[in-house]
């Protein structure tokens, strides 16, 4: 089966049966024998993060795979963190990349989102990729997160009446109390 996906990665990817083929695969062979879907997804990651199929590939890679072996794929990502956290499909992507990455790649998706989280936290689907980043990221990500978010009480009070950011302040005061605890 391995030695048929090869060269048709991207086609199958975009197929539903091909795609849970793919996702199956994934789940089940040992991460050394996948090289060549990384292979094969490398310099269209961005693109396979925004496709409706597609991404749950990369979603899957990085749950089974071990981040030196989807660094590439992630690096790929990293700039168009901000425009794919609030994307349909990418949002879910960048999500498993704060859930599932390296510390080095959370740390660095965390900086990213710092740069626009206010904007972010507001918004119907990227609301979620910063709620991910404050469960999924180190003690010291989170707080630099926080403090993007809310330089002041007046910014928590505010984020907190909006309706979207109310999810967001939910979630920040959650995490205090059971770090206080």
């Amino acid at each position: 089966l391995i030695d048929q996906l090869r060269g048709h990665v991207w086609e199958a990817a975009g197929s539903p049966h091909g795609n849970h083929v793919l996702q199956k695969l994934i789940a089940s062979v040992p991460p050394q024998r996948l090289h060549f879907i990384i292979e094969e997804l490398a310099g269209r990651a961005a693109e396979a993060a925004e496709h409706q199929k597609r991404c749950r590939i990369l979603e899957r890679l990085l749950e089974h795979c071990p981040g030196s072996m989807t660094a590439r794929l992630v690096e790929e990502l990293l700039p168009k963190a901000s425009w794919l956290a609030r994307h349909p499909f990418g949002n879910f992507v960048v999500q498993h990349i704060l859930e599932h990455g390296s510390s080095e790649h959370r740390q660095r998706m965390v900086i990213t989102l710092c740069e626009d989280a206010g904007r972010l936290a507001r918004h119907r689907i990227a609301s979620n990729v910063v709620r991910a980043a404050l469960i999924h990221s180190q003690s010291q990500d989170r707080a630099e997160l926080v403090q993007a978010l809310a330089p002041n009480h007046q910014e928590l009070l505010n984020l907190g009446k909006h309706k979207i950011g109310s999810f967001v302040c939910r979630e920040i005061k959650l995490l205090s109390k059971k770090h206080d605890a």
